[in-house]
């Protein structure tokens, strides 16, 4: 993947990591390998000692993410993993371009075309940085580190079932599907939704 940018080399992009060379996890990714990008990033999610929910939020957003690049941003781009100041950061950079400075900044109309998967990740992460350029572009997403306490109701189930999550900001949390009929067709929805 030569000539896909990383974190913040000039131009407005974003800072460099705050933490040695030897601390970032870097894996180049494609459309080949993005369960295996997903998988590597939920082993050091739970080394970090993220909440097994918020490492399930985590694989959705950076899902989202990783999906966007593959569609927009020339077929890949690059991930890397660190942990600074109590956070996971995942940072993925591809060739793509946004010119929407507010893109997942608010909710995508019902009938958009695409838009949801950053809007996803606003929902799902503690912190969304996006830095985008002509040159490329950059997403952080940040997860709380919340090592060795215990949460009173947290769900335990595996974090890479394939469910989706039960956060309680998520539209799909177990409050919200007691009466399933009421949430019929909202979210999320029939048919998979097109990508930003």
């Amino acid at each position: 993947m030569r000539g896909v940018p990383e974190h913040g080399s000039g131009g407005g992009g974003l800072p460099a990591p705050a933490v040695s060379g030897a601390a970032v996890t870097r894996l180049l990714f494609t459309a080949n390998n993005l369960l295996a990008a997903r998988r590597q990033v939920l082993m050091l999610a739970s080394k970090a000692g993220v909440l097994s929910q918020r490492a399930a939020d985590l694989k959705l957003a950076l899902h989202e993410i990783l999906t966007n690049s593959v569609r927009h941003g020339g077929g890949g781009g690059v991930l890397r993993v660190w942990a600074e100041e109590a956070m996971l950061i995942c940072e993925v950079s591809d060739r793509g371009h946004l010119r929407d400075t507010l893109a997942g900044r608010r909710p995508p109309a019902l009938d958009a075309e695409g838009g949801r998967g950053l809007w996803l990740a606003h929902q799902l992460c503690d912190l969304v940085q996006l830095s985008s350029s002509p040159a490329g572009t950059v997403v952080r997403l940040h997860c709380r580190i919340e090592s060795g306490r215990a949460v009173a109701g947290a769900d335990t189930d595996p974090v890479d079932s394939g469910r989706a999550p039960t956060h309680p900001r998520h539209p799909t949390h177990r409050a919200h599907r007691a009466h399933p009929t009421e949430i019929s067709g909202a979210w999320p929805p029939a048919r998979p939704a097109p990508h930003c």
